[in-house]
């Protein structure tokens, strides 16, 4: 399975498999069903999710009110779609 640059899929015994961050951090647990395809999306949620809040930290701050609205609500969008990614995998 080809996950986002950095990204690792971990057994930890038990068929139990977990999905970490490039820096290590444990994102999910998943059990040996779940589809390797929904792990993957889960990753790239969790990617696109990173980056979002990556660019409201350096843009929102100091950028108009507008601008900071965008960037609140683009990290809430990527948030709600990792979590429906993370849903989904946990689901089927």
């Amino acid at each position: 399975m080809e996950l986002p640059d950095g990204y690792r899929l971990e057994e930890s015994g038990h068929g139990v498999r977990v999905l970490k961050r490039p820096g290590g951090y444990a994102l999910a647990a998943f059990g040996g069903g779940v589809n390797p395809e929904n792990i993957r999306r889960v990753a790239e949620a969790d990617r696109a999710y990173l980056k979002a809040q990556e660019l409201e930290g350096s843009f929102a701050l100091g950028g108009d009110p507008e601008s900071a609205y965008m960037f609140e609500r683009d990290v809430r969008e990527a948030r709600e779609r990792y979590l429906l990614a993370l849903a989904a995998a946990y689901r089927e």
